[in-house]
């Protein structure tokens, strides 16, 4: 019996690794400019996140057309460069601070403020690494809004680093971001052919102006999980 039970777990843990899903992000071969239009991305492809997309956990009810983001990165020695195309059908932008990250429900459970609001999350995790990055899109003239949080060691302990640049725009086509995350203050040492374990969390919410507490019962996100792998020679 313990060996049957040895076997399932196996058989559950490869089955997990299957189900991880790949980014493969480009070496740089073009000038990228942190200004918030994405014309200069065209050709790159594109990861995208909405509750049509296969290989997603999907927590609460969607409908047709309510949130959907393309994420597009390339990178070279120096930088990770991420460009973000954002739709949503009802928009409820907010900023939350890390100080204010956690709600405490009045049944006394701890949730992430975010997961409240329309937020992207990018979260790379293993043993000795815990890197959490929150942000949001621009509206008008709100945002983008953004958080961040690195954790080295075994006993996940901080290091300061600086924050990622961002530069967001909003049209009649959805919202823009360019994002650009230093290797530097990542701490990570790129080459090609890294592999980055990585989260991708969209929290959607459809409910502009609702207090918290009546917003739990209708919480939606859709979560990405897998490997960002490098390619290529970078410059």
């Amino acid at each position: 019996m313990h060996y049957l039970f040895l076997f399932i777990g196996v058989c559950l843990f490869l089955e997990t690794l299957g189900a991880q899903q790949v980014w493969k992000i480009s070496d740089q071969e073009r000038d990228i400019q942190i200004d918030g239009f994405t014309d200069d991305w065209q050709g790159v492809p594109a990861l995208t996140l909405s509750p049509e997309s296969s290989g997603l956990r999907v927590t609460g009810e969607f409908e047709a057309d309510d949130v959907k983001v393309g994420l597009r990165g390339l990178w070279n020695r120096d930088n990770l460069y991420i460009a973000v195309h954002w739709q949503d059908n009802i928009w409820d932008i907010t900023q939350v601070t890390r100080r204010e990250a956690v709600w405490v429900t009045p049944d006394r459970r701890r949730r992430d403020r975010m997961l409240f609001f329309d937020y992207l999350k990018f979260h790379i995790r293993e043993a000795d690494y815990d890197f959490t990055f929150w942000l949001t899109p621009r509206m008008d003239d709100r945002g983008p809004f953004q958080w961040h949080r690195l954790l080295e060691g075994l006993k996940g302990m901080e290091r300061a680093s600086t924050s990622p640049v961002i530069t967001g725009r909003y049209g009649d086509e959805g919202a823009t971001l360019e994002i650009m995350l230093s290797w530097r203050e990542l701490k990570i040492k790129p080459k090609p052919g890294t592999q980055i374990p990585l989260v991708l969390i969209l929290a959607d919410s459809d409910l502009l102006g609702t207090a918290l507490e009546f917003k739990l019962d209708r919480l939606k996100s859709l979560e990405w999980q897998g490997r960002l792998v490098l390619e290529g020679v970078p410059r």
